[in-house]
């Protein structure tokens, strides 16, 4: 087995590429850009190839706890906004409608409600094709379900001063300014993986296949966006590592394993200008057809 030191600055380098080299490069449209997600660190976590074949992955052990303490006791905003691992703007990727066309959410702020400590109070904007519009809303935990990953070895968990991991759900409710065009509400659900550490911080877990979870994808939000002029819905899917689950929406949507492309197949879908880092979250927000 490799040294942990070494294991782990594979697993840093990896982890801070994520989105920093999808958003800075530029590429020519008829090429393939290279994209990093997260699968290398979790591979790099769980040893070589060979290793997972002899070994296959083990399921999560589930370790009953107090749900409410543990809401109560950790402030999940962190998890939003830029953190060591994660230097990026709170923007995040997605599918909007049945074509799944790619639709960004920026989370400008998200905060902790002082009363009751499950729920979150969001405020940002999206955008779907030329389109901005600013919403707020609500995220509303109901459970945090402690696990085990045993395919990582406590040497590495110690390493990276973890102290326990966590699966968490609930429901969002985000609603656009009315006076938008084409504005409406979404709803749905959301599931979140994180970490406590040794030293009392927390951090997004992307480690472990969390089919509970999000997945391995930080944390996933699912659900639904309905008109408030027609009333018609359009299903929306987001996530702060899109790529860790962007496969089982569009098939093949992404290319290779460690270091991925998306397939030039769906560029028109809006993926054509992922490359380009326009901090469109500062413009004034106008509606724009």
């Amino acid at each position: 087995m490799k040294k942990l030191p070494y294991v782990f600055l594979v697993l840093l380098l990896a982890v801070a590429a994520i989105v920093a080299c999808s958003r800075t490069q530029k590429t020519d449209k008829t090429t393939s850009a290279q994209l990093r997600t997260h699968k290398e660190a979790v591979d790099t976590l769980r040893g070589s190839e060979e290793a997972q074949a002899a070994q296959p992955a083990q399921p999560l052990e589930i370790i009953p706890e107090n749900n409410s303490e543990v809401l109560a006791s950790n402030d999940l905003s962190a998890l939003f906004h830029r953190t060591e691992e994660y230097d990026e703007p709170a923007v995040y990727n997605g599918f909007y409608g049945t074509d799944h066309y790619r639709i960004e959410m920026y989370f400008a702020s998200v905060t902790k409600d002082a009363i009751h400590p499950n729920v979150y109070h969001i405020e940002g904007k999206s955008r779907y094709k030329r389109n901005i519009t600013p919403f707020h809303g609500e995220i509303v935990l109901e459970e945090a379900v402690q696990f085990r990953d045993p395919n990582i070895s406590e040497a590495n968990m110690k390493e990276m001063e973890i102290k326990n991991t966590y699966m968490t759900h609930g429901t969002f409710k985000l609603q656009e300014d009315s006076t938008f065009t084409g504005s409406g509400v979404f709803s749905g659900k959301v599931a979140i993986d994180f970490a406590t550490k040794t030293n009392n911080g927390i951090r997004q877990w992307y480690f472990s296949e969390t089919k509970e979870g999000a997945q391995g994808a930080g944390f996933i939000f699912d659900g639904k966006w309905v008109s408030y002029k027609t009333g018609k819905s359009k299903p929306i899917t987001w996530a702060r590592d899109i790529f860790m689950i962007a496969d089982g929406i569009l098939k093949d949507f992404s290319i290779g394993e460690r270091d991925v492309e998306i397939n030039p197949k769906y560029r028109k879908l809006g993926w054509d200008n992922f490359w380009e880092n326009d901090e469109w979250w500062n413009e004034n927000p106008s509606a724009k057809l």
